[in-house]
């Protein structure tokens, strides 16, 4: 090998140990953002809690109407109070929908229907 050869691969070797020392290869600290560059979360004006009746109850709406307000044959149920003892009467297939329920979704269920308001003009 010249020596030619050899001062390339020497220079080769160097100018990669340095990019790998740059690139931080071998550092091992850590940084952290500076406190300046924080910025608080901005939090909202109105707290908003999920109402579980009414994300359950949303399956009724295909039958009993959007906010329990039929608009077809079926019964509307806003505002119905005896849901849990309506739901497992003689109609097959509210029973098969009951079924699909715990007691305490269904009381859920019966609690958000209860908020909400029928006029029966419409």
């Amino acid at each position: 090998m010249n020596v030619h050869n050899k001062l390339f691969l020497i220079g080769y070797g160097l100018t990669l140990s340095l990019a790998l020392v740059g690139c931080g290869g071998g550092s091992s600290s850590t940084s952290t953002p500076s406190d300046s560059t924080n910025t608080p979360t901005p939090t909202l004006p109105i707290e908003y809690k999920a109402d579980a009746g009414r994300l359950l109850g949303s399956q009724c709406a295909q039958c009993h109407g959007t906010n329990g307000v039929s608009v077809n044959s079926w019964d509307s149920i806003a505002g119905e109070s005896d849901l849990a003892d309506e739901i497992f009467d003689d109609e097959p297939i509210m029973t098969a929908q009951a079924h699909g329920y715990t007691s305490e979704e269904i009381t859920l269920i019966g609690n958000w229907l209860k908020t909400l308001t029928h006029n029966e003009n419409d």
